[in-house]
């Protein structure tokens, strides 16, 4: 028996391992996938603000080679303040030097006192000549510049020549906020022209005869993401996961380099609970075990009789043990459920009104911070209510109703989807009554049925292109009803929708458990009301009925 034992739990255990292993995999490959898309949206700022700078010398060069006084210099050359004009651009715009020059190539007035003659490429010149936008990064004496060219014309259509503009992209980046992952723009060679890290600039991608490479070096492959090795200044090497951009407005490519230890960090993490719930499961069987051999060895003492009917006695208790497990098991689920769905929401707001007040704050927008800090304040007593709501539930207790303004709950919820509204660009519409609409019922319940109902709605439309969201409340007899439309995929089974754990949404990572609309139908029946749904031509409706309290009717 006690190697049957051992063997049962020799097997446990490399199950556990496995089991660990496993979710340390998927954990890194969800942190992966957390990261990247984090780290797109920033090498997207940095793209965009690089192409907004640079775009400044862009329409600086038309204006230029469109000006009447270049034009009147390059015909006759009786303009003898082209110097001082060009260095007033120069100045006010912050380029780093200003040329035009004739179809030779020739420099014929600067922003600059230089009179020896500066050699632009035959490709900057050509284009410009050829009346394109000429675009060229190139190094000079050990600056760093981006070249635009455009041609200068007569009225009559003659090419007198072409203005050439210049921008250190040293003075660009000094520009540049904070990021804690290095940034690099590669032109068409492949050599880091621009970057956040002075100690990533003018190397290569890859290791050339001519130039350093970029210390990167493969390691390998995980979850489809390959990782490589990065050398910062400091000497050390890191595991990266590098995210390009390649954009053809700036003619070049950006890098980013995501350090991985943050997301092993929390793989790991997730591998110690998964070994320490399996230990503390492996733990509560080995005690159940040593207990069963003990009721084993009292009952060969007892008598024949006596020991038929404690076997039978203990094949019902194992019955009814299992039975409350499971039940024990079941209600666990739902309760768990029920948590996340309730508090899901304040806590997505504190979040959204911390992050504003932050940046507020960072504004010096002292007092419009302290109405998000207010609003915070808001959320904590609501969880604090939620909180007590489920104590009552614990205690099978009922908590209270009250003359609830489903107006003012209305408004309320939707002031905290406002930035996703914002963000995912929907159009709201709204027709809501000035008066109030009072009903019988709890607030932070019915506040959480109309945001849920919201949420839903929200979902639904964030893969499609017409994004309209209708909000509808109204008196009809002696109820109040609100109805919440919107322009998504609609509803596969309208018939199911309410019944606990059926979701359309991915399991998971915030996705949904299935509970929130079958919580929501149980708390609006509870207060006398009804909540139903149907598919429109575009989208679905929902509509929560809820008896007037006298007052209102």
């Amino acid at each position: 028996m006690f190697r049957g034992v051992f063997l049962a739990f020799f097997f446990y255990a490399i199950a556990s391992l496995g089991l660990a292993g496993w979710v340390y995999y998927q954990s890194f490959q969800s942190a992966l996938t957390n990261d990247q898309a984090a780290g797109e949206v920033r090498l997207s700022e940095a793209v965009s603000r690089l192409r907004g700078q640079l775009g400044i010398y862009k329409a600086l060069v038309n204006i230029i080679a469109e000006d009447p006084k270049t034009i009147q210099y390059m015909s006759d050359f009786h303009y003898p303040d082209a110097q001082l004009d060009l260095s007033l651009f120069r100045l006010t715009y912050g380029a780093w030097e200003i040329t035009l020059v004739s179809p030779q190539g020739n420099r014929l007035a600067s922003s600059s006192n230089q009179t020896e003659q500066v050699s632009f490429s035959k490709p900057l010149l050509r284009a410009a000549l050829n009346g394109r936008l000429g675009h060229e990064f190139k190094v000079e004496d050990g600056h760093r510049l981006a070249y635009y060219s455009r041609w200068v014309v007569d009225e009559n259509g003659e090419v007198l020549g072409a203005a050439i503009i210049s921008a250190n992209l040293a003075e660009l980046e000094f520009e540049w906020p904070v990021i804690p992952e290095p940034v690099v723009f590669l032109n068409r060679d492949n050599i880091s022209i621009s970057s956040n890290r002075q100690y990533l600039l003018l190397l290569n991608r890859e290791a050339t005869p001519n130039g350093a490479a970029i210390p990167l070096q493969r390691l390998r492959t995980y979850a489809q993401t390959p990782l490589w090795s990065f050398k910062g200044r400091e000497g050390l090497r890191r595991e990266v996961q590098l995210l390009n951009l390649d954009d053809k407005q700036l003619n070049m490519n950006g890098v980013i380099f995501l350090e991985t230890s943050g997301a092993r960090s929390d793989a790991l993490l997730s591998m110690g609970l998964a070994l320490a719930l399996s230990a503390a499961l492996g733990l509560a069987g080995w005690i159940f075990v040593q207990q069963r051999r003990r009721i084993a060895l009292e009952l060969k003492q007892s008598a024949m009789l006596e020991q038929a009917v404690e076997e039978r006695t203990d094949e019902l208790r194992s019955a009814q043990d299992e039975l409350v497990e499971a039940a024990n098991l079941a209600a666990l689920g739902r309760l768990s459920a029920g948590v996340s769905h309730e508090l899901n929401q304040p806590l997505s707001a504190i979040l959204n009104f911390a992050e504003n007040g932050r940046r507020l704050l960072d504004k010096s927008r002292s007092k419009d911070a302290a109405d998000n800090f207010g609003r915070i304040g808001e959320q904590v007593h609501r969880i604090t209510r939620i909180i007590g709501n489920l104590r009552a539930f614990a205690r099978q207790e009922r908590t209270a109703t009250d003359l609830v303004d489903l107006v003012d709950v209305t408004k309320h919820a939707l002031s905290l989807v406002d930035a996703e509204l914002s963000s995912n660009s929907i159009q709201l519409q709204t027709e809501i009554p000035n008066g109030s609409i009072f009903v019988l019922a709890g607030r932070v319940r019915l506040e959480q049925v109309v945001l849920n109902l919201v949420s839903n709605a929200l979902d639904s439309m964030l893969l499609g292109d017409e994004r309209k969201l209708n909000i509808l409340l109204e008196q009809q007899g002696r109820n109040g009803v609100l109805r919440v439309r919107d322009t998504g995929a609609g509803i596969e089974e309208p018939e199911r929708v309410f019944e606990p754990f059926y979701t359309t949404k991915e399991l998971g990572a915030s996705k949904g458990l299935g509970m929130g609309l079958a919580l929501s139908h149980g708390l609006v029946s509870n207060f006398g009301g009804t909540l139903s749904c149907r598919n429109l031509d575009v989208g679905a409706e929902f509509v929560m009925s809820l008896p007037l309290a006298e007052e209102t009717s």
